[in-house]
């Protein structure tokens, strides 16, 4: 017999031996029950759950009785139970039987926390303590939930000052109970007395602590605690030392150390500087430049050669080019810098270079997002048209212009975005404009106080995008807003009764009459004021014609029709002359010519840009005047800290001048005072003006002279904010008393709120304290002004 032959007997004989033996014992096909241990699950079992109801355990698992038993779909199951949250441990097991097998989950519930105590805390209440955390009594007890509570609960500390904190949470059974224990070690309240520098001979203290956010505590302490916080420290030191790199040390280094005093109650950082050499700029070249010369560009940059090396600037510089070329439409060209260290000396060697690409031109002008407010009306405030070459800085103007217009959601952050896509040619860009409705009528009820007018109601309506064409089509259709909205018209209804002055007011002005630069405008009116010597009421109405003559500059025309009452108060039986030529009904009819420009950047809100304005009044019938006034404000940022602010100057002032033209007295009801909100504050409202010769009241002057200056000081962005003034002025009797000699002065502090839910309205408050004053001057500390009321 052959070899092979051998061995393929050989092998039969052991695969028919290995079979016989598996028959013998039951576990192959041979078996004469096919069903037992097959896989197939007879039974689903839930163990160990004693609160949660089977019921619901048994609804989140997908494995059921008479199924095939499947170890994906079992381990989906327990992931399903462990997703319902009650568990701490969940283990399956597997019983065999004798047509199948069983499944069974084994639970192990979560406690109910009953309590929840706090322990060591002295500064904090336990009752504001458990407002604070997250798990609650009757919670089941999750441990991942009691370390992020450990953590809201060390934040609330440090903002406490207890920058030392230990907060450790646990879990008891106390007689049968689950109780929560927040173990705390306050420390001592930690806070910063003093912040020195050493090695800083480029920058005083005050420039660096100036790009700082940790500040000593000083007063007033609310706003000054004193508060260490470690990462906004570290955070401090990296821009100290961006500041300094930014400025030409690029090998500054910055190090701290902190000293503590007092029980460790008080903290010391000694910051200390290494300035190093400061870097200059060597040479500066610019390649491939064709349509700009070298020194056009380089007129624009803020590295010059053999100046310092900004390192900031060197981004700054590149978007400088990139924005003159885009300007001009070459809004794809590529700028790109190098900069080189000299071996041996601190200098730099600046190159940029320059790819110069085709030039772009605007091929269509898209407007989305204006669900109520018209193309039309949106479109004429763009500086740019179709067919003409694409200039990134009139894009830039017409967003400004867009956002100054209040139409669109300012809270938004981008009330008014502009993009570009392809065109129908390749040098050609569409302009896609797309803005964000908001909410531009606002109907309140309410009133305030303002220092010049006293206590006053309001009921009014304000809509800076009214239609008074677009009627509503429904019942719903109004009450929605989607009725009498969309075309730019500026509507204001008010009502204002107060216990110094009531006011009614119609008005409606269109900015842009067909599309135009002309504008229109009217209005009727009807008040009563009353002042310490007589009582006035004024009622009639204006005609307003405008026209835009440049970008943001406005001249008006405005005839107008007036019935004056003057009427000498009762208690004033010793009345001034002027009071008692006064008496009586006026007819006035005039007309004035204004002129305004407005550059700020916002004009709700303003930080940089000027804005004036100018009027010439000529008057005639009972009242014969001739009346110029001036006006002029210059808003100027000075830096900016993240997450506060922008400290913002603000600086301007006020002429006036009436002369009558008929050759008597020009009316007391319509001379010049000073004094009160908006005017000279620490004098009370018409506090300031020439007095009559024989009963020694206030009667107002021919001539008014204002100068005002603030600084503005955030303290939380652009809704509160610290004011710093001084005010100067005077009104005198005419311009040939004009002088320096009766000049008042005062100074103060002040609170600006603004408010969201008051719309565009603000709430001002001043103390100021007269530092230059005449006898006579009536003087008042605070002034206030509520609501937004305006003064007559």
């Amino acid at each position: 017999m052959k070899p092979v032959k051998v061995l393929l007997y050989t092998a039969k004989i052991i695969v028919l031996l290995v079979l016989a033996l598996y028959c013998a014992n039951g576990k192959v096909f041979c078996d004469e029950n096919p069903d037992k241990n097959t896989g197939i699950i007879r039974k689903v079992e839930i163990r160990g759950n004693q609160r949660i109801s089977t019921a619901a355990i048994r609804s989140s698992i997908r494995s059921k009785e008479g199924d095939l038993y499947d170890p994906n779909l079992v381990s989906q199951d327990v992931d399903a139970i462990w997703s319902l949250g009650f568990f701490d441990n969940i283990e399956v097991e597997i019983e065999e039987t004798a047509d199948g097998l069983n499944l069974i989950f084994l639970v192990s519930e979560r406690a109910v926390i009953d309590k929840i105590q706090f322990s060591g805390n002295k500064k904090i209440k336990s009752k504001k303590l458990a407002k604070e955390i997250e798990i609650k009594e009757g919670d089941t007890l999750k441990y991942h939930l009691l370390k992020l509570d450990e953590d809201k609960i060390r934040d609330l500390y440090k903002k406490k000052c207890f920058s030392r904190v230990q907060v450790l949470a646990e879990s008891k059974v106390i007689n049968g109970e689950t109780v929560v224990i927040f173990n705390i070690e306050e420390g001592p309240r930690v806070r910063i007395f003093d912040i020195q520098f050493k090695g800083n001979t480029s920058y005083k203290p005050r420039k660096l602590l100036k790009q700082m956010e940790t500040r000593k505590k000083r007063f007033p302490t609310l706003i000054f605690p004193g508060r260490f916080a470690q990462d906004v420290f570290e955070s401090d030191i990296a821009k100290l030392k961006e500041f300094y790199m930014n400025n030409g040390w690029l090998d500054v280094d910055v190090g701290w150390e902190i000293a503590y005093e007092n029980d460790n109650s008080e903290m010391y950082i000694t910051i200390h500087v290494k300035e190093g050499e400061r870097y200059y700029v060597d040479t500066l070249d610019i390649n491939g430049a064709a349509i700009f010369t070298g020194d056009e560009l380089k007129a624009a940059l803020k590295l010059k050669e053999g100046g310092p090396f900004f390192l900031d600037a060197v981004e700054k510089d590149t978007y400088q080019i990139r924005l003159a070329y885009g300007a001009q439409g070459y809004l794809a060209t590529v700028v790109n810098e190098k900069h080189t260290f000299a071996a041996e000396e601190p200098k730099v060697k600046v190159v940029f270079d320059i790819e110069e690409r085709d030039r772009y031109y605007i091929d269509k002008i898209k407007i989305v997002g204006n669900d109520k407010t018209r193309d039309n009306v949106i479109r004429r405030q763009l500086t740019f048209n179709p067919g003409e070459r694409l200039n990134v800085e009139k894009i830039r103007d017409s967003q400004r212009r867009l956002t100054n217009t209040g139409y669109f959601d300012v809270e938004s952050g981008m009330p008014a975005g502009i993009s570009f896509e392809q065109g129908s040619e390749p040098n050609k860009k569409n302009i896609i404009v797309e803005v964000k409705e908001g909410r531009t009528g606002m109907l309140r009820f309410g009133g305030g106080y303002g220092a010049n007018v006293g206590a006053f109601g309001d009921i009014s309506y304000t809509d800076r995008n009214f239609d008074i064409f677009d009627f509503p089509k429904s019942w719903n259709d109004f009450l929605s807003g989607n009725a009498f909205r969309g075309a730019g018209e500026i509507l204001t209804l008010r009502f204002s009764p107060g216990f110094e002055r009531t006011e009614v007011l119609l008005s409606l002005t269109n900015p842009s009459v067909f599309d135009s630069p002309y504008s229109a405008g009217a209005s009727a009116f009807n008040y009563i004021r009353w002042y310490s010597l007589y009582e006035q009421k004024s009622s009639g109405s204006r005609i307003s014609l405008g026209r835009e003559l440049v970008r943001d500059t406005y001249v008006r025309v405005s005839p107008s029709f007036e019935l004056i009452g003057i009427e000498r108060r009762e208690d004033e039986d010793d009345a001034p002359q002027d009071v008692l030529d006064a008496e009586g009904s006026h007819l006035k009819t005039g007309i004035t010519f204004s002129a305004e420009i407005n550059k700020t950047d916002n004009i709700f809100v303003p930080t940089k840009g000027y804005a004036i304005d100018t009027s010439v009044e000529f008057a005639c019938l009972d009242v014969d005047i001739v009346k110029y006034d001036i006006r002029a404000k210059k808003y100027s940022t000075l830096f900016e800290i993240p997450k506060w602010g922008k400290h913002v100057v603000a600086y301007g002032g006020t002429f006036g001048i009436v002369e009558s033209t008929s050759g008597e007295d020009v009316p007391i009801f319509e001379r010049y005072y000073a004094g009160g909100f908006g005017s000279l504050r620490g004098f009370e409202y018409r506090g300031v003006s020439p007095l009559d010769q024989k009963t020694d009241e206030q009667v107002g002057g021919d001539l008014l002279v204002l100068m005002n200056t603030e600084y503005l000081v955030p303290l939380y962005k652009d809704v509160v904010r610290v004011a710093l003034f001084v005010d100067a002025g005077k009104a005198d009797r005419s311009i040939s008393d004009f002088s320096f000699e009766r000049f008042r002065v005062s100074s103060g502090l002040g609170l600006r709120l603004n408010v969201p839910f008051l719309g565009q309205s603000a709430i001002s408050i001043d103390y100021g304290i007269p530092i230059m004053r005449e006898e006579g001057d009536e003087t008042q500390g605070f002034s206030f002004n509520f609501g937004g009321g305006s003064s007559f």
